[in-house]
């Protein structure tokens, strides 16, 4: 993999001789194996290289080849397949034959193409250049126009750093600011920076020079909503074959690497499923799977136990029960003694680019992301997109469905089933879920910061609303076949985890990859009949009955408890935060006055912590930092 990054002036002047430096100056923060560039008179192109397998070695990027200049962020899952179409040699590299495939098919090249790439292609002939990003937009490129001059990066601050008087985007930081969860990407290919644009999933962007002015031309060549339909009818045996012959290919296809492979490892689902097909299919060649769980410190679960009510505090058993049945998988338990949520906010924020809100998770995967590195993982596996993919599935989606076809006798044999099997009270689970069935069409509920939050700009971007549009059936456990594929195919998410996946990978030179939201798996799911996901008494069946020879009966069939990471990042907070001189109110920027009332902020910071108030104070650091750094 690689970043990617250059400049093209479309009325032919030139490249100023300062943009390359100024452009590439930022890359250096990040762990890069090699960088190359071409400056041909209006054309700046370069590439930063990071060697994940045996392919990457040998890339040589940028390239020319008749009269077309190109650079490319990419590694394939269908090297074998692209060969053969293309009658490229086994030599050829990730990048090389991405642009054959893009050369052979154009714009239609997605349908042939499998894998995470970015890539820009400027034909001299034509003077037209392209910026393309993948079908989930999992690495992410941003490109700004200045005047005849297009710009391009998979980092914002190649951009900034070059171009002067880039501000913040009023827009984006408002929409970002007026919720506490770690969602921020609003509105369709806006960033934090005024002018800065990013590519949403499945997208090319082409620019031509029209009288002096740039023409900017944005497509889908890759839209599944369009066209993926699901099955008429349930075979639960095509089914089963389905997913597994699909998520088993998926596994394998992505941990192709001469360094070692290594995966976020939980107690749950979602990771065990990926790691138990890893870890057999590394076994064969006599690999290990380096695992990571996060693991609360011992005063927390002294004080608090292991489990609390539902969830589980602390995982470590059930990673340690899970690894006996795989034993090439090597265990590291993550405590982070003496961290907390803002232990490394600005280091964070600094080279993802972002004013990250998630921080409560992210003191364990910063030391999960170091440790990789240096057992020497190239690969980093993780199941996190499994919640809506290969462990999606309530009963209460079932039974609705059921009942808005006019199947009453199915949906009480099927709601009798699961409350037995569950051992849970009928009359409570029927209220609960009759609620929700009543309710499921109505707008959500969209929470807005009510401490000081200026809700001038919730009436001037229409905020509230554009939220309420963009989550509307997309939540909860009832959901239309329209609403789960607007929650799985969401712009804003992919464009999140895609800035999130490519530049922590470049920081920690570890490719993160997570097989529960590859291209395939999300158009299977949208494929599958709802009684693939929840019937029988049984719920998150993909799993639970399609993967019965791969993933361990305790965990498999464990409906009673669920994990949870970070329990304790409040008693984290109290016992290593802000020192007894300093107050944590004092982190707060006083640019952040343009969007709050700093001194309602400033109260609330210093508060008690507790699990309400904590995203909340996660938000403000984070963003009071990303201001303090990038607002002019």
């Amino acid at each position: 993999m690689s970043a990617i990054w250059g400049c093209i002036d479309l009325s032919g002047a030139d490249i100023d001789q300062c943009i390359p430096d100024k452009m590439s100056e930022c890359t250096y923060k990040y762990k890069i194996d090699r960088r190359e560039a071409i400056v041909d008179k209006n054309i700046f192109m370069a590439c930063g290289l990071q060697y994940i397998n045996k392919e990457s070695r040998y890339e040589k990027m940028p390239f020319v080849k008749d009269d077309i200049y190109y650079t490319a962020d990419v590694i394939l899952d269908n090297r074998q397949q692209l060969i053969s179409e293309t009658s490229a040699t086994e030599l050829a590299t990730d990048g090389e034959l991405l642009f054959e495939a893009w050369k052979k098919w154009g714009d239609d090249f997605g349908d042939h193409v499998l894998g995470l790439f970015s890539f820009a292609v400027y034909d001299k002939r034509k003077n037209e250049f392209r910026l393309y990003t993948d079908h989930l937009s999992n690495r992410c490129i941003h490109y700004y126009v200045d005047g005849s001059k297009v710009f391009f990066s998979t980092l914002t601050s190649s951009i900034t750093d070059t171009v002067p008087g880039i501000g913040i985007c009023e827009k984006w930081m408002s929409a970002s600011l007026i919720t506490d969860f770690a969602y921020c990407f609003l509105f369709d290919g806006l960033t934090p920076f005024e002018g800065v644009h990013i590519l949403p999933y499945g997208t090319g962007v082409s620019f031509k020079n029209l009288s002096g002015s740039v023409s900017v031309n944005n497509y889908r060549y890759y839209d599944p909503l369009s066209h993926v339909e699901q099955m008429k009818t349930f075979d639960d045996e095509k089914c089963r074959e389905l997913f597994r012959t699909t998520f088993i290919k998926c596994v394998r296809d992505i941990v192709r690497t001469d360094g070692e492979c290594g995966i976020l490892l939980s107690g749950g689902l979602d990771s065990t499923s990926v790691g138990s097909i890893a870890a057999e299919y590394l076994g064969k060649d006599n690999k290990n799977l380096y695992s990571y769980t996060s693991v609360p410190i011992k005063d927390f679960v002294d004080e608090f136990g292991s489990t609390s009510g539902y969830y589980v505090n602390d995982e470590s058993k059930d990673v340690e029960d899970f690894c006996k049945y795989y034993p090439n998988i090597k265990p590291s338990f993550i405590a982070c003694e003496g961290e907390h949520l803002f232990t490394h906010v600005d280091e964070v924020c600094d080279y993802l680019e972002l004013p990250y809100k998630a921080l409560i998770n992210h003191v364990w995967m910063h030391n999960s992301y170091a440790k990789a590195h240096e057992q020497g993982v190239k690969i980093l596996l993780s199941g996190a997109n499994g919640n809506d993919t290969i462990s999606y599935g309530k009963m209460e989606n079932t039974l609705a469905r059921l009942i808005k076809s006019f199947h009453f006798i199915e949906c009480y044999k099927q709601f009798k089933t699961y409350t037995e099997k569950e051992r849970i009270i009928k009359k409570k689970y029927a209220k609960r879920f009759l609620k929700e069935l009543f309710y499921v069409t109505e707008r959500p509920n969209i929470y807005c910061d009510e401490n000081g939050y200026k809700k001038e700009f919730i009436d001037r971007f229409n905020l509230k609303t554009e939220w309420e549009k963009v989550l509307q059936g997309t939540t909860g456990n009832i959901r239309t076949n329209e609403g789960y594929g607007r929650c799985i195919f969401a712009t804003g998410i992919l464009q999140l985890l895609g800035i999130i996946n490519t530049k922590a990978g470049l920081y920690f030179d570890v490719m993160m990859r997570d097989p529960t939201m590859d291209k395939r798996i999300l158009e299977l799911c949208l494929t599958l009949p709802y009684k693939a996901y929840a019937w029988n008494g049984v719920e998150r069946r993909l799993i639970r009955s399609y993967l019965d020879d791969y993933v361990p009966d305790e965990i498999r069939l464990n409906t009673r408890f669920r994990g949870k990471q970070s329990a304790d990042a409040v008693l984290r907070l109290n016992r290593f935060g802000v020192s007894s001189t300093k107050k944590l109110s004092d982190t707060v920027s006083d640019k952040l006055g343009k969007y709050y009332d700093l001194e309602r902020v400033k109260k609330g910071m210093d508060e008690p912590d507790s699990d309400e108030n904590i995203d909340w104070k996660a938000k403000i650091v984070s963003c009071s930092i990303f201001l303090d750094k990038y607002a002019k």
